[in-house]
């Protein structure tokens, strides 16, 4: 799946009985060698193990264990057999409590010549050299290793994950104001210098967008589609908004929202962004080149003719270009260990966006080249983060900043049929949104 991992992450009260008969198992999650159940009743089957804090931002443990009947451990599958937290040894308890403030963590439980013997693996750290016994003392010994890993009986019975405790009350809002954000102006490296890049120069227009939050819960994004004649399309978008979570503060030096947008044109799409200074990003990761969106005292363009009308809605069907309109998929995320609904919107203005669940990824340009039931589409991203390999920066290790290798966009193959919409690398087949 072709996305950025979306990153993070009381006390244990009870166990769960082991085993769900007549589940069918259908989704393999390779990259972290679990089998995921179907059975919609268990998907939010999980149970929270504790709470913590991290650099401004609330998270907790949970115990997803039951989402899953069998996970990989040394190239084979083994049965998953729930064991609370509450019934492990202590000193595996507080082991495998850590590692799960840290990523998704499995535990599994090897029976070896009338012993037992506990070995944890993460995203971050492989299995069979983090093997401990009952007391929580290390396997040391390579040949111990090699018996207990090839001649033991394994099952998996804990699987931890770590994610973010979503919280609004009482936030300062720091939103309110003006911002505007361009394909111009933009931001780099660790230290966020500032510099003047033009983001696609060989596109015939580029794009500026100016947001305002009031304190009154309302708002407006306007869009300026800038030809290179000079020409303008103008759209206003005005929406309601409210908090749906905050962290960091004064003493992080940046503040965190999500919000969520209820647009006049339709559309309800929950944000993202972090506030540093005069400045905010959309991205939820560090990112080494961000077009951010800087504070005004004033909208610039608020004189204009809005003449595009409103963008975040349902686009009309366009006879002329069949990928205009709003598709819905189905994609498994291993980095959030659920199944997500992924949106594809298609304008006729060669714009559109990009939503995960209701959450906003990336607004986009793309052009498209139809070749009867295929096309080659490319995707121009922005208002988002840009990685190394997305170009700008050629020295990473001595944060070295030339421009001279820009974003060109993003081919890929997609394919219609029957109402439907293929994307190359995306696994979810869309269906046209009436």
């Amino acid at each position: 799946m072709c996305m950025t991992s979306m990153l993070l992450l009381l006390t244990a009260l009870l166990g769960c009985s082991s085993g769900d008969e007549g589940i069918t198992v259908e989704d393999d999650w390779a990259a972290v060698g679990l089998t995921l159940t179907r059975d919609a009743s268990m998907r939010d089957d999980a149970i929270v193990i504790g709470q913590f804090e991290r650099n401004g931002i609330r998270l907790r443990v949970i115990d997803i264990t039951r989402r899953f009947t069998e996970a990989k451990y040394s190239q084979q599958s083994v049965p998953v057999s729930h064991v609370s937290m509450e019934q492990l040894p202590e000193a595996i308890k507080e082991k495998v409590y850590q590692w799960g403030m840290s990523s998704l963590t499995k535990l599994f439980r090897l029976e070896y010549n009338g012993k037992t013997y506990y070995d944890m693996t993460s995203l971050l750290s492989s299995s069979k050299f983090n093997i401990y016994d009952s007391e929580g003392n290390p396997i040391v010994s390579y040949d111990d290793l090699e018996k207990i890993n090839s001649e033991s009986t394994v099952s998996c019975i804990l699987v931890l994950n770590v994610e973010t405790i979503k919280n609004a009350d009482d936030a300062p809002n720091y939103l309110v104001g003006i911002w505007r954000n361009d394909w111009q102006h933009l931001i780099h490296g660790f230290e966020g210098e500032q510099a003047i890049v033009e983001l696609y120069p060989n596109l015939p227009f580029s794009i500026t967008e100016v947001i305002s939050f009031r304190d009154d819960g309302t708002g407006y994004l306007r869009t300026i589609k800038e030809y290179k004649d000079g020409q303008k399309d103008i759209a206003l978008d005005p929406f309601n908004y409210e908090l749906t979570d905050y962290h960091g503060g004064d003493s992080y030096g940046y503040h965190a929202y999500s919000y969520l947008c209820h647009f006049e044109a339709g559309d309800d799409i929950e944000f993202s962004n972090r506030i540093n200074d005069n400045k905010q990003v959309m991205v939820p990761y560090n990112a080494w080149v961000n077009y951010p969106w800087f504070r005004q005292t004033k909208d610039d363009y608020e004189a204009l003719e809005v003449n595009s009308g409103q963008k975040y809605g349902i686009p009309a069907k366009d006879n002329s270009n069949p990928i205009v309109g709003r598709w819905t998929g189905s994609e498994t995320s291993d980095a959030l260990m659920n199944t997500i609904t992924t949106t594809w919107v298609f304008r006729s203005d060669s714009t559109g966006y990009l939503l995960l669940d209701q959450r906003f990824s990336e607004p986009f340009v793309y052009t498209i080249d139809y070749q009867g039931s295929e096309a080659e589409l490319t995707i121009y991203k922005y208002n988002t983060g840009f990685v190394v390999s997305d170009g700008f920066a050629n020295d990473i290790v001595h944060t070295v900043f030339e421009p001279t290798i820009l974003p060109q966009g993003k081919t890929i193959k997609a394919t219609f049929k029957d109402n439907t919409l293929e994307l190359e690398g995306w696994e979810a087949t869309y269906q046209r949104e009436k």
